[in-house]
């Protein structure tokens, strides 16, 4: 009967004394940013959350703008810039030496862009913020068949100026009475790696709205972008956290679904990788432990429907394993175990030896010029 671990022998050994081959390739790249979970790797734009913090004062300006719509309006951002920061320095002469110094530090305004949502969140939002602050969008007047009445409001009829004390009463512009900030604050949150680094604008105010430009001809989903200014930023880290770091992250409208790499959601015909026969057991692989909601307590039917789930597909995956793929996975972990060793050389690059003696070829070329 041959031997199944003779080829995986044959491979290793060769792979140890020629790991690579006839022909290199430049591994300093994949080294950089696939190692360590592509800890190193560049971040992906489209990870990231917004979070608008209202006071509940402005807030109660529309009834129906409450804690759920404040959540979808939180998703319904197309882009955000991130915090910008411009540094002014002067030169001042240190005996005739050039010695730089900074003298402030300025928080340039950043856009925020919005999709123009068919229920009207995002043009809600500003419809708050504008009745907040200035008194001038408060006089439209409701009826019960019209969105606003026909007729231009009291408030707003030209002879107001001549036609006596009880018609120049009203307020206008700022005059609103509003002391208390309409954001408390707004936090970009972006995200990588279940981790999420986040910005916390102080104190912002927004400093222009522009609506889109509305056309017949153009096909394109209808925006709206604000420009904000702030006084100040705050900068966090931590883990993310599902309803609450981000805030208000992966509760509205969020897919919950299990990934099919994942042991829940169906698996892979691997041992030790991610959704593999043993993930989850014994601290490997990527998925969830069948004893981590018994060892933080929190047991129930959807926890106990999941180890169910994942027992069902271990076994159905146990079932498809081959011996050439525990072959092929067995020696990729020696590779990676041997390659890692090679990672301490001393010449601090992996794999690499830079010598230490004088070439020969230098040697060669002494002689000859000392016998000229």
């Amino acid at each position: 009967m041959p031997n199944v671990l003779k080829p995986f022998l044959d491979n290793l050994f060769k792979g140890t004394l020629n790991p690579k081959g006839n022909l290199a390739d430049y591994q300093h790249g994949q080294r950089l940013f696939v190692d360590d979970s592509f800890r190193l790797a560049p971040k992906q734009k489209f990870l990231y959350h917004v979070s608008f913090n209202i006071n509940s004062q402005a807030a109660a300006i529309i009834p129906n703008f409450n804690s759920t719509v404040t959540e979808e309006l939180n998703m319904l951002v197309k882009s955000v810039d991130l915090p910008k920061y411009s540094i002014q320095t002067v030169t001042k002469n240190q005996y005739n030496k050039k010695r730089k110094l900074q003298t402030r530090i300025d928080y340039d305004p950043v856009t925020i862009v919005f999709h123009d949502d068919n229920y009207g969140i995002t043009t809600a939002m500003w419809q708050m913020y504008y009745q907040y602050y200035f008194k001038d969008g408060n006089y439209g007047k409701k009826d019960a068949t019209k969105t606003i009445s026909s007729t231009t409001p009291i408030e707003y009829n030209r002879g107001n100026t001549i036609a006596g004390e009880n018609v120049n009463k009203y307020r206008y512009g700022m005059d609103s009475d509003a002391f208390e900030p309409f954001f408390t604050s707004i936090q970009i949150y972006q995200m990588a790696r279940k981790r999420y680094t986040c910005y916390t604008l102080v104190n912002p105010l927004i400093t222009g709205w522009q609506g889109d430009t509305l056309s017949y001809g153009s096909n394109d989903p209808a925006a709206n972008s604000m420009t904000i200014e702030y006084e100040s930023v705050f900068m966090s880290r931590g883990p993310v956290t599902a309803g609450s770091a981000p805030k208000g992250f992966a509760t509205r409208h969020y897919d919950k679904t299990p990934s099919p790499l994942s042991l829940a959601g169906g698996g892979t015909t691997s041992v030790f990788g991610v959704g593999g026969v043993l993930s989850g057991l014994f601290g490997l692989g990527g998925d969830k432990s069948a004893f981590s909601d018994i060892e933080s307590g929190g047991v129930g039917s959807g926890s106990f429907l999941r180890t169910v789930i994942q027992s069902a597909n271990r076994i159905r995956n146990l079932k498809k394993l081959n011996k050439e793929g525990l072959r092929e996975e067995g020696y990729n972990i020696i590779k990676e175990g041997i390659g890692r060793v090679g990672n301490t050389n001393v010449s601090g690059v992996a794999n690499t030896v830079f010598p230490k003696n004088t070439p020969v070829a230098n040697n060669v070329t002494t002689a000859v010029l000392k016998k000229r």
